[in-house]
C-alpha cells in the first residue's frame, strides 16, 4: 500500500505542491514512520480526526495500520482531492477527506471524536484551539511536533486549560537524526461553545 501511496504522491506532486520531500526513502521516514509514531495512542475502532491533513499525514498511514473511522480535513481543496484519490486507490473504507476549516467543521462535529491528531499545522496554542473542541471528554489530542515542543507547550498552558485539556505525556524520539516530539493531551472537561473562534483569531490572537 505504501508503494502505491508514494508513487501517486510523487506523480501528483510533480504538478501540485503537496510535499517538499521527494526522495522515496525520505518519504518513508519523514512521512510514514513519523505518522506511525502515533499508533500506540490509538485503539482499534476509534473515531479519529486529522486536522490540516495536507497530503494525508498522519491520518492515512494510521488508517492503513488500524481499523479506525477516519476523517481528514484541510482548507486546501487540491489536497483534499488528492487524499480522497489515495483513499480510493488503497481501497480504504471508513476514511474520508473533507474540504473545510476547523472552525467551521466544529459547528457540526464538536465533541464527537475519540482522537484528534495534527502535524505541522500551527503552534501549540493555536492548534489546541482547533483540535480540543472536537474531542469527547475522555478523548485524546496528539500533536506531532519537533524540537520547539517545550517552548510551544509553555506558551500553550493557558490555552490548553481554557479549552478543557490537560497534558498527559510528552514522548520524544529520534527519527533518522531528527528530534521528534509527540504531545498527548487528555480532554478532561467540555470545551466552551465559543471555541474555536472564527476570523482566524486562533492564529492572530492565541489564547
Amino acid at each position: 500500500m505504501y508503494e502505491i501511496y508514494t508513487n501517486y504522491l510523487l506523480e501528483v506532486n510533480s504538478h501540485t505542491n503537496l510535499t517538499s520531500i521527494t526522495d522515496p526513502k525520505e518519504i518513508e521516514i519523514k512521512h510514514y514512520q513519523d505518522s506511525l509514531s502515533v499508533l500506540p495512542y490509538i485503539k482499534e475502532g476509534s473515531k479519529v480526526l486529522d486536522i490540516g491533513a495536507g497530503a494525508g499525514f498522519p491520518g492515512i498511514p494510521l488508517r492503513i495500520e488500524k481499523d479506525i473511522d477516519l476523517t481528514l480535513i484541510d482548507s486546501v481543496n487540491k489536497k483534499v482531492n488528492f487524499m480522497n484519490e489515495v483513499i480510493e486507490k488503497l481501497g480504504l473504507d471508513k476514511a474520508i477527506a473533507i474540504h473545510t476549516r476547523a472552525e467551521d467543521f466544529a459547528k457540526e462535529k464538536r465533541e464527537t471524536y475519540d482522537v484528534v491528531v495534527s502535524r505541522a499545522v500551527a503552534n501549540m496554542s493555536t492548534l489546541s484551539e482547533y483540535c480540543l473542541p472536537f474531542l469527547k471528554t475522555g478523548g485524546i489530542f496528539v500533536a506531532l511536533k519537533g524540537p520547539k515542543a517545550n517552548e510551544e507547550l509553555e506558551q500553550a498552558k493557558n490555552a490548553i486549560k481554557i479549552l478543557g485539556g490537560k497534558v498527559k505525556k510528552i514522548d520524544r524520539f529520534d527519527l533518522d537524526g531528527n528530534e521528534r516530539v509527540n504531545v498527548i493531551v487528555d480532554k478532561v472537561h467540555p470545551t466552551k461553545k465559543q471555541y474555536p473562534r472564527g476570523k482566524n483569531l486562533p492564529k492572530k490572537n492565541p489564547l
